[in-house]
């Protein structure tokens, strides 16, 4: 179940060397998960379950054998032989049926389990989708983390470096006890801060471990597919309406009852076989000697009267169809609803990043004029301090916008159905093939 992704990764790169893409990570991502490998399994058990159905429709062969002792009495009391009362009896036999009608049943449970394997295969690849989005996530969120990081480990060493200033110029008496206490206390915020940040880097780690099974070395930002993003959000909603995995699954879940109506309905005709017997018997009824006789007949079983049993698992099938009904039309929602919220994501703050990279452009404006009037005392330490400060959370904010903008895109390529398609990872071949 390995897709062809992994095959060349295996042969070419060793993870403990190379730097790992996001498109890698899904891919190591999808053959690590246990729940993919779960739904695989139901897939392959439901294919397997239509398999035993459609034995029916083949000739059904069951061989017989017996051997006893017996003995008979008449009703006088006498036996057969008063010397030797009993004899060794012996059955060897064969019977082979073909089912010519049975009400449709075994065509329509056929057809049902058709439906649902198709529906488990779509189901399979749902489950790839949303596994491939929790890869994506937790892959930009561990590359955020590893840039706030920096960006705290740089905070810290610029506050350490006007401690440095400040406490040189307080022993030449040039600055105040203020100051060096003011410096500190913002030297200790920005250690607090870049603390948080290498805990939240180490949480991250331990999940990214857990779902890819690698470790996340060398991450880089990834590049999606600008080319596969819709024109609007209605488009989108066609879209992931007309190729979501789910939806469709849903859709054929819905046949799949149908069909069991159709099933369960079998009870109101009559089951017709053609049969073939054959026996070779020996002593039987004390009858020293072979008992031996075939025969081929077309039989009927009609059940005329059960007690409403059948009129209830019809009733109770319809009701099925009905809970298929209202799923598909649920999941169409669920669907068009995350499709919009994810466009809604990704076009808001497409607009947010623009602007806070303007943010960051003018708060770095700021700070570099306001050392330069501290350094000739137009400003204070304080002015300063809040200008960095305004800085950090500036550029803090655009990381974190920046990030949730690529992950915005990769949200609506998962809300579409598309998203490892749109990370170019194949499934495997069995993956692809529809049920037929």
């Amino acid at each position: 179940m390995r897709s062809k992704t992994m095959m060349w990764m295996g042969i070419l790169f060793s993870t403990t060397t190379h730097a790992i893409s996001l498109e890698e990570s899904v891919a190591f991502g999808i053959d690590y998960s246990p729940e993919i490998m779960a739904q695989y399994s139901r897939f392959q058990s439901v294919i397997r379950d239509k398999d035993a159905a459609s034995g029916l429709y083949l000739p059904q062969a069951n061989l017989y054998g017996a051997i006893g002792y017996e003995e008979t009495r008449y009703n006088s009391g006498s036996y057969i032989d008063p010397e030797d009362r009993g004899l060794t009896r012996t059955e060897l036999g064969i019977k082979v049926s073909q089912l010519i009608f049975d009400g449709f049943s075994t065509t329509s449970n056929v057809d049902r389990l058709g439906y649902e394997a198709e529906a488990e295969r779509l189901t399979l690849i749902s489950r790839a989708e949303n596994v491939s989005l929790d890869i994506v996530r937790i892959y930009l969120e561990r590359l955020k983390a590893q840039t706030l990081l920096e960006l705290s480990e740089r905070n810290v060493k610029e506050h350490q470096e006007i401690y440095q200033d400040v406490l040189d110029k307080k022993q030449q008496g040039l600055s105040s006890n203020s100051d060096l206490a003011q410096i500190s206390a913002r030297v200790a915020t920005a250690q607090s801060s870049l603390i948080a940040s290498q805990n939240n880097l180490f949480d991250l780690t331990a999940q990214f471990n857990r779902l890819v099974g690698q470790k996340p070395k060398g991450l880089v930002h990834p590049n999606f597919d600008g080319a596969l993003l819709p024109s609007s959000v209605d488009v989108a909603k066609s879209q992931a309406i007309e190729n979501h995995p789910e939806i469709l699954a849903a859709m054929l879940d819905l046949e799949a009852a149908r069909k069991e109506v159709r099933r369960e309905k079998s009870g109101y005709y009559p089951e017709i076989k053609l049969e073939l017997h054959a026996n070779k018997n020996d002593n039987v009824s004390n009858a020293e000697g072979p008992d031996e006789d075939a025969r081929i007949m077309l039989t009927m079983d009609y059940d005329l009267f059960n007690g409403f049993s059948t009129d209830s698992r019809v009733e109770s099938s319809a009701w099925r169809v009905e809970e298929a009904r209202a799923i598909r039309i649920r999941t169409e929602r669920e669907v068009t609803e995350g499709t919009e919220l994810a466009w809604n994501a990704y076009d808001m703050l497409d607009k947010q990043k623009s602007l806070l990279q303007q943010n960051v452009d003018a708060a770095k404006i700021a700070e570099l004029g306001y050392i330069q009037q501290f350094a000739v005392g137009r400003r204070s330490l304080l002015d300063v301090l809040d200008a960095k400060v305004e800085v950090f959370l500036a550029r803090r904010n655009y990381v974190n916008t920046k990030f949730d903008h690529t992950l915005a895109a990769y949200r609506l390529f998962n809300a579409m159905g598309i998203l490892t398609y749109a990370l170019r990872v194949e499934h495997p071949e069995e993956w692809q093939e529809e049920v037929k």
